[in-house]
């Protein structure tokens, strides 16, 4: 009978954590014989009922049908209880549902019955050191290393698994043998020199760069890495003598002036750290990711000098990288701290010239143009930003509500309408879009929207100053609904009382239901809080006097709103005072 090949199928390669590519991959002959005699002994009918269970276990597999392929595999296990491969299978797949002790269980009786196969013992040391299970890990290893010739995967294998069990000696013992096959490598000797820190011996730490400055002379990031080290553990005359020889070498060396940085801020030599700091910056060989992580650590400062320096490095940033949006980016953030607007608008602009793709930058440019007032830009630049990011509410607020200071009232309620609905979990901002709205239709004299809109957001915010005050005075005017606008705006003088601009609409509410008394009394109120420079509490207070029957009273307040320079009157203020009568 022909003996069973057990085949590695794809599927499972890459599944093990720390495998290298020999194990992966390569000439399995060696490796994964089977060792199958009592299969070979089975009746034949047994053979070919074991050929078929695994042959459908490992399309089941295949398929994803992981627990009906267990199944069959099991089954296989029962017909060739000494048959490894089955075992195996078994394994791999517990291994990949995470079942560490099945997957150990499995791997064990596979690599029992099959010792010398390479990969029944691999899978076995990787479910111990999945399991936490170290030495047991480094014991099969060793033992793999010992029966496949010192193959160097796998002593990165085992000197990985000795550092994770704190076995560092022995770990660097094994980085030696793999350096004795490949030769000096960045790779092994700063892991040999992490270890040798751990174990606090800082001279043999050192001597690992060293073999890295010695194979490779000419690359300068080992010489600052050893000073680095130096300059970690308080040994600033060797770092500093090791930077003194990398920058005669190269004196715009970027990563040695970061390092001298510190080293003379250690010191307290605040000139020469500066004059450090200044030369890594203007190299362009230093990432603008570096140094924007930099600067973010000058952000926080208050002191002047410091402030100073930030903002020199960030021109410095931006003339080496001029076409680096990051660049831009971190400079109007400093800008913008220190409230100059204006320059960081426009550094935030030119950001945008070269990477127009990060929200978080739009975002701040609209709340700077929104501070500034600035209505044109604000227009143009939430405009762009919908057409960027069509799913961001903010950007259709600021357009609606622009719209809405220009009268744009049909623009700005489509734009207020279409962003309302992209408010997720943000109540405020989806009241303030209701206020808006009402606002809007009001000004499109849609009465009923508008109340619908005002009535949402007060749902949400029931003590939103600027809808109460608005959606009352505008019932008030079109002398609907008086009864609700009263109840508003007493609500709104009780959140806030002694605000004139309130107290005026709560007086113009009762004016308008004839409780000219009382209105009288809120608008003399209203006077106290700083409305004797308002011409429109000024008129409201003279129509008071009138419906009183005291024109001379009326004639007094009608002249004084007129003397108001830009003020917000009626067109029949002059028509009142010449007629001495009152016109509405």
């Amino acid at each position: 009978m022909t003996k069973i090949k057990i085949y590695i199928l794809a599927i499972f390669i890459g599944v093990f954590v720390g495998c290298s590519q020999s194990e992966q991959v390569g000439d399995l002959s060696q490796k994964e014989k089977t060792h199958n005699k009592e299969l070979v002994d089975l009746p034949e009918k047994e053979q070919i009922k074991f050929k078929f269970l695994f042959h459908n276990a490992n399309k089941e597999r295949i398929l994803g049908n992981y627990q009906l392929a267990a199944n069959l595999f099991l089954q296989c296990t029962h017909i060739a209880p000494k048959e490894a491969a089955a075992y195996y299978e078994l394994a791999h797949l517990f291994e990949s549902s995470k079942e560490k002790k099945l997957a150990i269980e499995y791997s064990e009786k596979a690599v029992k019955l099959a010792p010398d196969n390479y990969w029944y013992r691999v899978l076995y040391a990787h479910s111990l050191q999945r399991s936490g299970n170290s030495l047991a890990a480094i014991k099969q290893y060793e033992i793999l290393i010992e029966k496949n010739g010192g193959d160097v995967d796998l002593f990165f294998d085992l000197a990985g698994m000795q550092l994770y069990a704190g076995k560092y000696k022995e770990s660097i013992e094994t980085f030696n043998l793999i350096e004795q096959q490949i030769g000096i490598t960045e790779e092994i000797s700063v892991q040999k020199e992490k270890i040798y820190i751990k174990l606090g011996d800082i001279d043999k730490a050192a001597n690992e760069i060293q073999k890295l400055i010695d194979e490779y002379p000419d690359d300068l990031k080992y010489q600052v890495l050893l000073a680095d080290l130096y300059l970690a553990n308080d040994l600033q005359d060797k770092a500093f003598k090791v930077y003194q020889e990398i920058l005669e070498k190269d004196s715009q060396n970027p990563y040695a002036n970061l390092s001298l940085y510190d080293y003379y801020k250690n010191k307290g030599e605040e000139n020469k750290a500066s004059e450090a700091i200044k030369k890594a910056f203007a190299s362009p060989d230093l990432d603008v990711d570096t140094k924007v992580k930099i600067l973010l650590s000058y952000y926080s400062a208050t002191e002047r000098r410091l402030k100073k320096e930030a903002l020199e490095l960030n021109k410095i940033v931006i003339k080496t990288h001029p076409k680096e949006a990051k660049a831009y980016t971190i400079y109007a953030d400093f800008l913008y701290r220190d409230k100059k607007l204006e320059s960081a608008k426009e550094n935030y602009l030119k950001a945008l010239e070269f990477d127009n793709s990060k929200l978080p930058i739009w975002n701040q440019l609209i709340f700077i143009e929104s501070e500034l007032q600035d209505n044109v830009s604000l227009l143009r630049d939430s405009k762009a930003a919908i057409e960027l990011f069509p799913n961001q509410p903010l950007f259709y607020f600021f357009y609606g509500a622009t719209n809405l200071q220009k009268k744009e009232f049909e623009e700005a309620v489509e734009y207020l309408n279409i962003g309302k609905d992209y408010v997720i979990e943000n109540p405020p901002l989806l009241a303030q879009f209701y206020a808006n709205l009402g606002d809007g239709y009001n000004g499109l004299k849609q009465y009923e929207k508008s109340d619908e809109a005002y009535e949402e957001a007060l749902k949400i915010e029931p003590k939103n100053i600027y809808v109460l005050n608005n959606y009352g005075y505008y019932l008030s005017l079109r002398e609907e609904k008086l009864e609700r606008a009263e109840e508003l705006s007493a609500l709104c003088n009780e959140i806030e009382p002694d605000q004139s601009n309130y107290q005026d609409t709560y007086a113009w509410i009762l004016y308008k239901q004839g409780k000219f008394v009382q209105a009288k009394e809120w608008l003399e109120k209203a006077l106290e809080n700083g409305g004797k420079k308002n011409a429109v509490i000024l008129e409201h207070l003279g129509d008071v006097y009138s419906q009183l029957h005291n024109i001379k009273k009326a004639l007094e307040y009608w002249n004084k709103a007129k003397e108001i320079e830009d003020g917000d009157t009626t067109e029949f203020l002059d028509k009142k005072i010449a007629d001495k009568k009152l016109y509405e």
